[in-house]
């Protein structure tokens, strides 16, 4: 947030058309209230989670991030694109795409529980939000104000790099399961029938990490936009996981879907994660 707050010192020109429409504001404001009353909801009634303990350790870890990092967030980068912030766009976009993301592991990655509404609440005003707001960006004009002094090599890099190394990650579980007529070993205790993580890595982040690299590279305005949504998601979501396991193994320590050994991985990749961030919105032209 702190990044994001930076930005507003060099990111305040007006664009010739609204940031965002009321449409996208009303719906992103709903989803704040009702991700905030679901997250909160999620922490406090644990005994309404059903399925394995480390996976409901798991589940409350990542309501307590979005409650407490994704949310502000996304209620600070509203405030600062209504005042003129084009840049806190970015922020606004990645808040948005990482409920969505966690929204479908609560619905698919969690057996089913009393928070199913809230759930599908959240994943559907996340979508909604998205489209109202891409529907309406004028990307040429607000990338002029994105990431305008990035070093876009070290960031497609970064980008890239991620990519490869999640694809790789998952490519070494799901490979080996779908050639063998044994159960997944990666799904062992977890409660899950499918790896949903892996379904949405290799589906959309993963493709779309490449596609922002490729257009920053080439200084397309897609690229720019694309760029700084996806390092938000990143930030967020490897603190996600470092909680996650912290909690998933505090829930059941002697489980091995979790693993706090994992939480200090995660949040030096986390601490990378909002350096890179700092370097696509720094206010100083890049000498790398």
């Amino acid at each position: 947030m702190a990044t994001l707050a930076a930005s507003a010192r060099v990111a305040t020109q007006p664009v010739s058309a609204p940031l965002a429409s009321p449409v996208a504001i009303a719906l992103s404001a709903a989803l704040a209230a009702v991700s905030a009353v679901g997250c909160g909801a999620a922490l406090l009634f644990r005994g309404a989670f059903r399925g394995p303990e480390v996976s409901i350790g798991s589940a409350q870890g990542t309501a307590l991030v979005l409650l407490v990092v994704t949310l502000p967030v996304l209620v600070v980068s509203m405030v600062l694109v209504g005042r003129g912030v084009t840049a806190a766009l970015v922020g606004w976009l990645g808040a948005i795409g990482s409920i969505a993301y966690q929204s479908v592991l609560f619905l698919f990655a969690t057996p089913f529980n009393a928070f199913f509404f809230l759930n599908v609440a959240m994943l559907g005003l996340s979508v909604y939000a998205l489209v109202a707001l891409l529907g309406r960006l004028a990307v040429e004009e607000a990338a002029r104000h994105i990431g305008t002094h990035a070093p876009v090599r070290v960031i497609a890099g970064y980008l890239l790099a991620n990519a490869a190394l999640f694809l790789a990650l998952w490519l070494s579980s799901t490979v080996p399961a779908v050639l063998s007529p044994d159960p997944p070993a990666f799904l062992e205790g977890s409660g899950m029938q499918t790896g949903v993580v892996q379904v949405l890595d290799l589906a959309f982040t993963l493709p779309l990490m490449a596609l922002a690299a490729y257009q920053l590279l080439r200084r397309r305005p897609w690229g720019y936009v694309l760029s700084g949504t996806l390092l938000v998601m990143l930030a967020i979501e490897t603190t996600s996981i470092g909680v996650d396991q912290w909690m998933g193994h505090a829930a059941d320590p002697a489980s091995s879907v979790a693993s706090d050994a994992l939480t200090p991985v995660f949040g030096v990749l986390t601490l990378i994660g909002i350096v890179a961030l700092g370097l696509f919105l720094r206010p100083r032209a890049a000498r790398i």
